[in-house]
């Protein structure tokens, strides 16, 4: 199915964002990862591009069947038609324009047997907002991207700013900049986070599992610039993030928690513990702007209720009285 992008959470879905240019280019995002497909969207359209995103090759197919666009972004590896099998159907059908792969594999073999398939240009994941407008820029032989009022500007920057339309950018007040530890274990959900919180005002870090997220915190516990937030996945091998929580509860580390994961922990285990329920909760696939709002509510009332975190009871020391 063909989506319009949706920046504001809560919007339904079909809702068209409206173009304050007139005639810009179209682009087409064909990703299966709802997450990155979203942020791809979103950093094209505030550069001043006209975009629809498509979750798949079938999709995809469907939308440039019925609609004219200037650039294909897809992904090569998703369910039903692939990103080549996707361009095998543009190229047979003599479409006029530019196809970027963007994609964690690169079907060399392929491309090399059927060399009929003309690719313009080839991101390989992870790939960071400014390479992917650098892709389109060349592509479409632009000497500047094309800007919107509001827009970020992203000619020396890796990443981008998330806004809303005619909004301005979402600052961290705090000076220094409020920092903050993602830990995520999927490497383009963990860039992309990162990359969000970075051009909203925060110092972030990142680490790819529990184990590397407690070194992390651990390390800088008794630091001046410690972590004001701690963003983490829960499935994750090694060290879940409940068991990171844990750890971190256990350390009497008052800090504030967002759970962002597909798969969140039991009630009965928070009910039992409730020391390690987080402060909020992001279930995936969550949106750019729900992300930002749930960090910018988190930090707005963290600093007065810090020590309203609950920490497990302090066990008895041998000799002590016990009850």
């Amino acid at each position: 199915m063909k989506e319009n992008i949706i920046l504001q959470a809560g919007e339904p879905a079909g809702t068209s964002l409206q173009r304050e240019t007139s005639s810009p280019l179209r682009i087409l995002v064909v990703e299966d990862n709802r997450y990155i497909r979203q942020s791809n969207a979103m950093v094209l359209h505030h550069a001043g591009y006209h975009v629809d995103t498509a979750e798949d090759g079938a999709a995809g197919w469907k939308a440039l069947k019925t609609s004219r666009y200037d650039v294909l972004i897809t992904d090569n590896t998703m369910p039903r038609v692939t990103g080549m099998g996707l361009i095998k159907k543009v190229r047979s059908e003599d479409m006029t324009l530019s196809v970027i792969l963007a994609s964690g594999t690169a079907p060399t073999e392929e491309l090399e047997q059927n060399p009929w398939l003309k690719l313009d240009a080839v991101l390989m994941k992870p790939y960071s907002a400014k390479a992917i407008l650098d892709a389109v820029k060349e592509v479409l032989h632009e000497a500047d991207s094309p800007q919107v009022p509001g827009s970020p500007d992203l000619k020396d920057n890796n990443t981008f700013q998330a806004l809303k339309p005619g909004s301005e950018p979402v600052q961290c007040q705090a000076n220094p900049p409020r920092r903050i530890l993602v830990v995520e274990d999927e490497p383009d959900i963990r860039r992309l986070n990162a990359e969000v919180l970075k051009n909203s005002g925060y110092h972030v870090d990142t680490a790819e599992d529990g184990k590397a997220g407690w070194e992390a915190l651990h390390a800088t516990r008794h630091a001046p610039e410690s972590y004001s937030l701690l963003i983490t996945d829960h499935d994750m091998p090694g060290l879940s993030g409940l068991a990171l929580v844990k750890k971190v509860r256990a350390a009497r580390m008052a800090l504030p928690v967002i759970m962002a994961t597909g798969t969140l922990p039991t009630e009965d285990l928070m009910d039992r513990y409730p020391w390690l329920q987080p402060v909020a909760t992001l279930v995936k696939p969550y949106s750019v702007e729900q992300l930002l709002g749930t960090v910018e509510a988190v930090l707005r009332t963290a600093d007065g209720s810090r020590e309203q975190i609950l920490l497990p009871p302090i066990p008895p020391s041998d000799g002590g009285l016990k009850l």
